[in-house]
């Protein structure tokens, strides 16, 4: 049964072949029998499996491209064969991977295969150029530049003598000079397009490479090329408009868009872009980053957000959520702040990637911090140890420890226990910064608060050398004064204290003692 499979494919790829023409609606047996026979090949070792389920596969993109090409034509808005053409995609990835492994003959043999397609697609190409259709010109171009790629990368892994295929560089330059043509034709139909903005249409329809779209970019906004950002923004509108499912430039036209410092037109453009890939993570998670932080703004990043969640998992999910927990945050939205924050700890510390380690360790700063904002100072300090577990610090996790320590002693300052807490989380933070000013003050207070009169005035000294101005530990040293019977130091501590902050209500209240 295999076997008639994979003849089957073969001829659907002689056809695809023989006649390049738009079938009527995509056979979803032939499809059925295309994956069937591509997931086994990567699951058996015979090369000729995979070469025949390759040429299965190219056949079938065939039919797909042209009928992908027609949908966005006609501006259907049915993705069903969009998805089953990202599908063969994804397999396609996986059997490079696959061939990788072949010995030289089976590499030697697919590599063949390859080259042949990339002849078929030659053809397609220059019957393409014969057209008047930009959008069946670029859609040949881009098909049989891909082919031509894939059919190097494969060379360079066979071992074996091979002939390279023939060269696509001048089918580049026709196709340019094609794609010129035509748009001079039709640019009186648009008064805005000059000389330099034809020659800049006729360059981006050849040029499919994402890295020369972005360079030009550059270019042109360091005013090195010959076509200002302004008119190079209004050939990607066109373009766009004659190419609608040419997602790369739908994603260079946004990039432009930001580099010119109008972030509300890329908004506009991605907005523009999901109405065509309604399925698209990319534009989604644009959308989110990249919008307003207003109320509306929020709200719709939130939703975006919600839907990057259901479409990836892992890292990209942990990242996903501590934004969303940002953009509730914002919102004021304090509740749904937090369990997004706990979601991005817990999808980080499930993933195995390089990064799930620091984004774990920044969903839990952001929970902690959140939590101590709000005075819920054990949800803080449980987020904090789940970061220290084995005794695993660095500065800003001691920071934030020393932070949430120092709140629990100050609402309970008869704990002994909690005094000692709150001093190793500051002696910790002090191994790290121990030049970092603030931290004498604070054990400073917190000796004043626990009646331990000699240490405080030892820290608060300490501090008050390093920072003569403090107005905490000025303050501390006036009540200390204070305790000692001696109110003509102690008055002038607080002075001291209210001459550099004077808001500080505890040394307004130290003072009036003084007197």
């Amino acid at each position: 049964m295999r076997k008639y499979l994979l003849l089957l494919l073969s001829f659907s790829a002689l056809l695809a072949s023989a006649k390049p023409k738009l079938p009527e609606e995509l056979s979803e047996n032939v499809y059925s029998n295309v994956r069937e026979c591509l997931e086994y090949a990567l699951v058996n070792e015979d090369a000729k499996i995979y070469v025949e389920a390759v040429r299965g596969y190219t056949g079938a993109m065939a039919n797909l491209s042209i009928l992908a090409a027609a949908l966005a034509k006609q501006k259907e808005k049915t993705t069903d064969d969009r998805e089953k053409l990202v599908k063969l995609n994804k397999l396609l990835t996986s059997w490079r991977l696959k061939l990788e492994e072949l010995e030289a003959p089976a590499q030697l043999e697919a590599y063949e295969t390859l080259k042949s397609d990339y002849n078929y697609r030659l053809l397609y190409l220059k019957e393409a150029l014969k057209t008047r259709s930009p959008l069946v010109i670029q859609t040949n171009f881009y098909n049989c530049f891909s082919a031509y790629g894939r059919t190097l990368r494969q060379g360079e892994k066979v071992r074996l003598e091979h002939k390279e295929p023939e060269s696509i560089d001048p089918y580049w330059q026709k196709t340019g000079e094609r794609l010129s043509e035509i748009m001079t034709e039709q640019a009186g139909a648009y008064a805005f397009f000059d000389e330099n903005a034809v020659r800049t249409v006729g360059y981006l329809s050849s040029g499919t490479n994402l890295q020369d779209l972005v360079q030009l970019t550059v270019d042109c906004l360091a005013g090195k090329a010959a076509v200002d950002r302004f008119a190079l923004d209004k050939c990607y509108a066109l373009l766009l408009d004659e190419l609608p499912l040419s997602y790369t430039y739908w994603e260079a036209w946004g990039d432009l868009r930001l580099r010119m410092g109008d972030t509300n037109g890329a908004l506009r453009v991605w907005k523009k872009g999901l109405k065509r890939f309604q399925k698209d993570f990319d534009f989604r998670y644009l959308l989110a980053y990249y919008s307003p932080g207003t109320e509306e703004g929020c709200k719709e990043a939130v939703e975006y957000l919600k839907d990057c969640l259901e479409m990836t998992g892992g890292s990209a999910a942990s990242r996903i959520s501590l934004m969303m927990a940002r953009r509730y945050l914002a919102l004021g939205s304090y509740g749904e702040a937090y369990a997004s924050a706990q979601d991005a700890a817990k999808l980080a510390r499930l993933s195995r990637s390089p990064t799930s380690d620091n984004e774990y360790r920044e969903a839990r700063l952001f929970a902690a911090r959140l939590a101590l904002r709000y005075e819920l100072l054990d949800a803080a300090l449980e987020n904090l140890e789940k970061l220290t577990i084995n005794d695993i610090y660095d500065a800003e996790i001691a920071e934030e420890m020393a932070k949430v320590r120092y709140a629990m002693f100050m609402k309970n300052p008869a704990s002994k226990e909690l005094l000692q807490d709150a001093l190793k989380a500051f002696d910790k933070l002090s191994s790290f910064r121990p030049s970092q000013k603030g931290i004498a003050a604070a054990k400073a207070v917190m000796n004043y608060q626990a009646g331990n009169m000699a240490e405080a005035r030892k820290q608060a000294m300490k501090e008050l050398s390093v920072s003569p101005s403090d107005a905490s530990s000025l303050t501390v040293l006036g009540y200390v004064f204070l305790s000692e019977g001696k109110k003509g130091e102690a008055k002038a501590s607080f002075e001291a204290a209210l001459r550099s902050d004077p808001e500080y209500q505890k040394a307004k209240e130290g003072l009036e003692l003084s007197r």
